[in-house]
């Protein structure tokens, strides 16, 4: 049986040479999909997976380096942020910082000059700086130079795309989940912007009320109680747009997942921050993504699927090997363990037939 750490270790001697990006511009997955799959309970299959990914996926090469970034001056690494060309000087940023000191300290100081951008790349370089800070997890001893460089790769990938949503970043209301989603703006269709456009969301300005639609949600009394909300929501949403294109809206499950995960890493005085940071992505997500619908803030599950039980959820994942069956599935999964609603397990069900249906 193949140890996870072993495993882990694999999947970045085969991939991490590989570039952030692949053709026509999606973010790679290789390794959030792999360490997925080790918390799946599924390690001996990561070395075929990750053998196969780069065969699979067409890599797009690194940026030439630029120049050197400056953590300690301010107005240069602030001019480097949301500019991709400057990724290899991002990531060689975050390899020295890494080398210098603890890799909790860098984190903090990264994640909290990185938050108001967490939407960037379509929560990517958030999503894998999470997968990256629970491989860490996997080492007995001090964390091996590859494992550091993940971590690196998912702040430089975060910073590189970076891109502030609009608004307050405060929540000032009352409102609630499922029924805040209804009041979510959602673009005209002739402002919709594609997938591959660098670091998305840049024209959300351009919405009227967008602020002060998204600030009226409520500061949650229970912060963990509060993140079921918000993915159990989304579950909903993942549900009701069973013909929209699959991959944007499972992100909104995946990233308040993620963010729960972070905050065993994160001071407390970050964690109500986060949540507000994971809201704005999220609900610009939707606002990009999928139509106002009715049937997004209620319970109903629209074709009345069966739920299918954990295990078999784990096994088709395991089986299917689309990175985003299993990474969607490893978060649900999670999310199920804390509220146990049967729309978690319902949603991975939908999703695998999507992806055949978008990439056979």
């Amino acid at each position: 049986m193949t140890k996870p750490l072993d495993a882990m270790s694999d999947a970045l001697e085969i991939c991490s040479g590989l570039g952030f990006e692949m053709v026509p511009g999606f973010s790679t997955h290789w390794a959030m999909a792999a360490e997925a799959l080790i918390q799946l309970g599924h390690a001996d299959r990561v070395h075929d997976w990750a053998t196969l990914y780069p065969q699979k996926r067409k890599h797009l090469p690194m940026p030439a380096p630029v120049a050197r970034i400056d953590p300690g001056n301010e107005a240069d690494w602030r001019s480097a942020l949301g500019h991709f060309e400057r990724a290899s000087d991002w990531r060689a940023l975050m390899q020295r910082e890494l080398a210098e000191a603890p890799w909790r300290e860098v984190l903090v100081r990264w994640w909290q000059r990185l938050l108001p951008g967490l939407a960037s790349g379509l929560t990517h370089g958030m999503l894998r700086t999470m997968h990256a800070v629970r491989s860490l997890g996997l080492a007995e001893g001090a964390p091996s130079r590859l494992q550091l460089d993940e971590l690196a790769a998912g702040l430089a990938y975060w910073a590189s795309l970076y891109v502030e949503q609009p608004g307050s970043h405060r929540l000032l209301g009352d409102a609630r989940f499922p029924e805040i989603i209804a009041t979510v703006p959602r673009l005209p269709a002739d402002m919709k912007i594609g997938t591959r456009e660098k670091g998305l969301f840049h024209h959300m300005t351009a919405i009227g009320g967008w602020g002060d639609a998204i600030s009226r949600l409520a500061t949650p009394a229970d912060l963990q109680a509060g993140l079921s909300d918000m993915t159990l929501a989304y579950a909903q949403i993942n549900l009701v747009h069973d013909k929209t294109f699959p991959i944007p809206l499972v992100h909104c499950v995946t990233a308040p997942a993620a963010v729960r995960v972070m905050l065993a890493h994160l001071p407390e005085t970050l964690h109500i921050q986060s949540y507000i940071a994971v809201w704005e992505a999220t609900a610009a997500i939707l606002s990009n993504f999928a139509p106002a619908r009715p049937e997004e803030i209620g319970t109903v599950i629209p074709d009345g699927l069966d739920a299918l039980s954990p295990d078999e959820l784990v096994a088709r994942a395991a089986e299917h090997g689309d990175e985003h069956a299993i990474k969607f599935t490893e978060a649900c999964l999670r999310e199920y363990a804390i509220r146990p609603d049967a729309r978690y397990l319902i949603a991975p069900t939908r999703l695998v037939p999507k992806l055949l249906r978008y990439f056979r």
